[in-house]
């Protein structure tokens, strides 16, 4: 087997083929998709900057002398809100409503002297958001964050209500970003963001895999049934060691092209892949392995149905495309039926989230194994040369 394999690996490097349309042409889209289509990702961008709430300039009035007024104040203050709350203190309710009405701030918030006596007393206590209609979204934040507050305050006073000692604490993420003042870090993690060469360069990537299987089926059709394949059948080495050593030159093969890819794509292009390489490359080797076993399986239907090559030709750009590995589209449900999904997407979520997401591709390495024992099972048959 190992014969075998050597001897393919050298007449597949030696092929420029290989190094042209498997390694140059990627590359090439990866440079001329990112920067013509630059601009669809830029605009992304800017339209989600645009719609976030910059921070609301507040003015908060505390005439409660018990606890729940400082916690309320606290919370407003702490520097989880900052970015959400630009908070001035006031001690009169008609300077806060002057300071509003003039301008100067966008609300005011007031909270009553009798917030802790209502909440001991088990009623409800009302805060009292201020604000003019051209704010209302911003009243709304306001009213929900102190509501969301509000709601996780009682739940903490029932768990302690038998006097135990609270051990945990509630914190609340902020329910907006100031524009202007989100990072690199914040807008990757919200998912919301990914430059245009990252993007191709993961779906080029994941589309030389899927190009992997063409040279298995190239084995099956022609190399195994023609006169290379009376060359291989003549030595002493039984039918599976054959398959095998092919099937194996074919996942080396695409191997090495993937690697070359990211590391050409980072290099070159400064294309993001996330924080870890390895789970890069392990999806390069899932990726290898599934496409190089659909093609074996590919491969041996073919030999029956002279269709399936032609087909399959059509197939690969049509899935690419379903996929958004051309063109960025939103196909909704139907890029599921494209193969090249079950690769790109958990790169996609890692790169953005930091989500690692491998059932897919778990799923896709144990169909890989059915591939290629069916296939196997079908070329070595005594009726089969």
């Amino acid at each position: 087997m190992w014969t075998i394999f050597a001897t393919s690996m050298k007449r597949k490097l030696q092929n420029p083929v290989v190094f042209v349309n498997y390694i140059l042409l990627p590359l090439l889209l990866i440079l001329i998709l990112g920067n013509a289509l630059s601009g669809v990702f830029q605009s992304e961008d800017q339209e989600a900057k645009h719609s976030l709430i910059p921070q609301i300039s507040t003015v908060v009035v505390n005439e409660d002398d018990g606890e729940v007024g400082k916690n309320v104040v606290a919370f407003l203050t702490s520097s989880a809100n900052e970015e959400m709350f630009n908070i001035q203190m006031q001690t009169s309710s008609e300077m806060a409503m002057e300071m509003l009405e003039s301008g100067q701030v966008e609300q005011y918030i007031y909270l009553p002297s009798d917030l802790t006596l209502d909440y001991e007393a088990h009623q409800i206590g009302n805060i009292t958001v201020y604000g003019k209609d051209n704010h209302i979204e911003k009243v709304n934040i306001t009213d929900l964050a102190l509501s969301a507050y509000g709601d996780g305050y009682m739940a903490m006073e029932i768990a302690s209500a038998n006097n135990q000692n609270i051990v945990y604490s509630h914190q609340y993420s902020n329910m907006l970003i100031a524009s202007g003042e989100t990072d690199q870090a914040s807008v990757s993690s919200s998912g919301s963001s990914i430059s245009a060469m990252s993007y191709y360069g993961v779906t080029m990537l994941v589309l030389i895999l899927v190009y992997g299987l063409a040279n298995t089926m190239n084995f099956v059709q022609e190399e195994y049934s023609e006169a290379l394949g009376d060359r291989y059948l003549v030595t002493p080495i039984s039918k599976t060691a054959l398959i095998m050593g092919q099937f194996l030159t074919g996942v080396t093969i695409s191997i090495m092209q993937g690697v070359v890819i990211v590391v050409c794509a980072k290099l070159f292009f400064d294309v993001s892949y996330g924080d870890s390489i390895m789970f890069v490359l392990f999806i390069i080797l899932a990726g290898a392995i599934f496409f190089n076993a659909l093609g074996l399986l590919l491969g041996v239907i073919a030999r029956r149905i002279k269709q399936v090559d032609g087909l399959v030709t059509v197939l690969i750009p049509v899935m690419t495309f379903v996929g958004g590995g051309f063109v960025k589209l939103d196909m909704g449900e139907l890029s599921s039926i494209s193969i090249n999904e079950v690769f790109q997407r958990p790169m996609f979520d890692y790169i953005q989230q930091g989500v690692i997401d491998l059932m897919p591709v778990f799923t896709a390495l144990i169909t890989a194994m059915g591939f290629v024992l069916v296939s196997v099972y079908s070329l070595t048959r005594k009726v089969v040369r």
